[in-house]
């Protein structure tokens, strides 16, 4: 009988319907990432140098805004080093 509970809960689970970024995020940007003033989901700065880092802040975090105020902003102490 668990088995049969099981294999039908699963066959649920894969049939459903799978749903859009924005309903699974109330801010519209996965986990780990923010919506910058130009409305564009950001990774969030982090303490490790990952692919696509754009500038390291004063904070020792490395930022992957591209550009305007969402680089290294005021809490992050500004712009020490630009990486690109």
């Amino acid at each position: 009988m668990r088995k049969l509970l099981l294999v039908s809960m699963l066959t649920m689970l894969a049939s459903a319907p799978v749903m859009a970024q924005s309903q699974y995020y109330p801010g519209g940007c996965a986990r780990g990432y923010y919506k910058n003033a130009e409305g564009v989901c950001v990774q969030k700065p982090t303490y490790y140098r990952g692919g696509g880092a754009t500038a390291l802040c004063a904070d020792g975090k490395y930022s992957y805004a591209t550009r305007g105020p969402d680089v290294c902003a005021n809490q992050h102490g500004g712009v020490v080093e630009w990486l690109r």
